[in-house]
């Protein structure tokens, strides 16, 4: 497991390389990744208390498409306009309205979106709400848009409830991207980064099935300040072949009460169709008790 986790310590834009899917895809064989029962899974599910909500907050983002998410939502693209994309509304969802805002850094150019004039923009943008909380559920409808395996068109976009934002940390938040890796639904659970070149993975899951276009709900929960849970359809997930039921968070961040979304479309081409493409229909942010 040392090895595994070790494994992943590098920065995200490498998926799209062609060195970083054979890496991850090794671990993945090596490893495997499912919903096995453990005896830490069949301690969480006992000990589960029934969760009270004394912060709720709902968005099913069905207004007037607009270039931001307006309400009480702050963009991370004002935080930290040197590392995010700002995130809009388009027929109903989120999406990334302007991904021509900040240009990445790579040190390998990703596969998809060669260089505009050397440079390559990511597409990639978080938005977050102080919920005076530290233990919290983040539930989300990701729009299930995946076709990354024809192309291009490509209608790629990966979502993620957005945990324990702090702009202060180089990791800046906590969430789980489902992506796919040789037509396999997987999920990457660590930190955006900021700048989201950065990302980096600490644990690996995988979905048992998923049709392109078919929308999920994805569930963060912290029953305990840092202690993260996911749940995808109501159903658990584990990490790591099924010997992690929870993974830990940064315990320098867990103190946040900042939560929210993330939404990366750098997979989508071509770019022009971006600010149309879907990530997130429906977000409930909840405290726990």
């Amino acid at each position: 497991m040392k090895f595994c986790l070790e494994f992943f310590q590098c920065t995200r834009r490498g998926v799209e390389t062609t060195q970083r899917p054979l890496s991850i895809m090794l671990c993945l064989v090596i490893f495997g990744v499912g919903y096995t029962q453990t005896a830490n899974e069949v301690h969480a599910r006992e000990s589960n208390p029934i969760l009270k909500a004394d912060f709720i907050f709902t968005d099913d983002f069905e207004r007037d498409n607009a270039g931001d998410l307006g309400g009480d939502w702050l963009d991370c693209a004002n935080v930290m306009p040197d590392s995010f994309d700002p995130l809009g509304v388009y027929d109903g969802g989120v999406v990334i309205s302007d991904p021509y805002t900040r240009p990445g850094n790579y040190a390998e150019p990703p596969l998809v979106h060669p260089g505009e004039d050397g440079e390559i923009y990511p597409g990639i943008g978080c938005a977050y709400i102080d919920t005076g909380a530290t233990t919290v559920s983040v539930k989300m409808v990701w729009s299930g848009n995946y076709g990354a395996e024809k192309g291009p068109p490509l209608f790629h976009v990966e979502s993620t409830p957005l945990l324990y934002v702090t702009p202060s940390n180089p990791r800046f938040g906590f969430g789980a991207w489902i992506s796919q890796l040789f037509g396999v639904p997987v999920v990457f659970v660590g930190y955006i980064a900021s700048p989201p070149e950065n990302f980096e993975v600490i644990a690996t899951a995988r979905l048992p099935e998923h049709k392109t276009g078919t929308p999920r709900e994805i569930e963060l929960r912290a029953e305990k300040p840092g202690r993260v849970t996911m749940w995808v359809d109501g159903q658990q997930l584990l990490f790591n072949s099924g010997e992690l039921a929870w993974v830990d968070v940064d315990p320098t961040m867990i103190h946040s009460t900042l939560h929210g979304i993330a939404v990366d479309a750098h997979f989508v081409a071509p770019q022009s169709n971006i600010p149309t493409i879907k990530g997130i229909e429906t977000v409930t942010i909840r405290s726990l008790d």
